[in-house]
C-alpha cells in the first residue's frame, strides 16, 4: 500500500480516478440508497432489509466505472484491489458525496 493516511488515499488514488461527474453521481446515489435502508428497516421492522446495503452502496459505483470512468490500470472488478484497506474505498464514497454536497471547489479542478 502506497498511501500511509487516508486522506493521502483519497486525495492521490480516489479522487483522480472519479473525475467523471456521471460516476460521481452515482456514487453518491449509492451512499443515498444504502444510507436510507436502516430507516427503511426500521421502519417496517425488516432488519433482513440491510443485507442489501453492500450491493446498494457498491453497484451504482461500479455502474459508473463501468459505463463512464473504465480504468485499464484497475479494472472494472474495484472490489477485489488489495492497494489500501477495503473500508478506505467504503469510506471514501462518503466523503465524496460530502464533497459533492459541500461543492467543494478542488472537485471542479478534476
Amino acid at each position: 500500500m502506497s498511501q500511509t493516511t487516508f486522506t493521502d488515499f483519497y486525495q492521490q488514488h480516489f479522487l483522480p480516478e472519479h473525475q467523471v461527474p456521471a460516476n460521481r453521481w452515482l456514487h453518491a446515489l449509492g451512499v443515498a440508497l444504502s444510507s436510507l435502508l436502516s430507516p427503511l428497516a426500521g421502519l417496517l421492522t425488516q432488519p433482513w432489509i440491510l443485507l442489501a446495503y453492500p450491493f446498494a452502496l457498491a453497484l451504482p459505483g461500479l455502474l459508473g466505472h463501468r459505463l463512464f470512468e473504465a480504468n485499464a490500470a484497475v479494472g472494472h472488478v474495484r472490489i477485489t484491489r488489495q492497494d489500501a484497506p477495503k473500508h478506505w474505498f467504503w469510506w471514501a464514497n462518503y466523503v465524496l458525496a460530502w464533497d459533492m454536497l459541500r461543492r467543494a471547489p478542488y472537485l471542479k479542478a478534476h
